[in-house]
């Protein structure tokens, strides 16, 4: 099923509720169509709770520093998920939740923001760009509004070029014609090859960055424990009559 304009539609979301109604799993559903296994569970829980007006559009909400840096404690505390702590503090994303985290352990301020705006409009791109892409986006897990501020495009484009991708390879991403409109036929063997390295440093990359964030979360955790350990000693210890 297509997606339709920068945003899934009601009829999307209301489509994958009804794949994983009839036995399909989320895992299933990301594989095939790209929806990641959070936000389809996320629309599930929606609409189970308020029906069809849980699916609907909300407005765009400012998330306050105090908000974020109760939200990140709460995480870094442990004993909870990102999908939990949006769920309870009604975060459109638990992804939003992840880039917070990610701020707060790089030493970085939790300012009053909003969602981050995405680009409606698109430009004009050759199958190398739309390959590269499309293999940055596959290799930072489908963050799309990542892809976006990355490479100046817009999220439909990129939405559409890594379905195509994973459908249909480098090839799927020739424009109609069957050539790029620089006039170029097809890749050569040295594009095709700075394409692989480029997905493959992406990669790299993306993981660092998150064994960065584990690294800095770990050391949080180390600095307090004796703080932990002495308040949990202090209730073992009997009180003085």
């Amino acid at each position: 099923m297509g997606r339709r304009g920068i945003r899934y539609s009601l009829e999307d979301k209301l489509y994958y509720i009804h794949l994983v109604e009839q036995g399909q799993t989320v895992s299933g559903i990301e594989r095939q169509y790209g929806v990641k296994q959070a936000q389809v569970n996320q629309w599930v829980e929606r609409f189970q709770a308020a029906g069809i007006d849980g699916l609907k559009r909300r407005k765009v909400r400012q998330y306050s520093s105090e908000l974020k840096q109760k939200v990140v404690d709460l995480y870094l505390a442990g004993n909870t998920s990102y999908s939990q702590l949006a769920k309870q503090f009604d975060i459109s994303n638990p992804g939003v939740i992840y880039q917070w985290v990610n701020l707060y352990t790089s030493g970085k301020s939790l300012k009053t923001t909003g969602r981050s705006k995405t680009m409606n409009t698109g430009r004009k791109t050759t199958q190398k760009e739309r390959i590269e892409i499309a293999q940055w986006a596959i290799a930072n897990s489908l963050d799309y509004n990542a892809a976006v501020q990355q490479f100046q495009v817009s999220y439909g484009q990129v939405y559409a070029w890594v379905k195509k991708f994973r459908r249909g390879g480098p090839e799927a991403l020739q424009d109609r014609r069957g050539k790029d409109k620089s006039g170029k036929p097809q890749l050569t063997e040295a594009e095709k090859q700075e394409l692989k390295v480029k997905a493959l440093e992406a990669r790299i990359a993306y993981l660092s960055k998150e064994n960065e964030v584990l690294k800095k979360m770990k050391e949080l955790e180390r600095k307090d424990a004796p703080q932990r350990l002495n308040i949990a000693q202090s209730k073992r210890s009997p009180k003085k009559p």
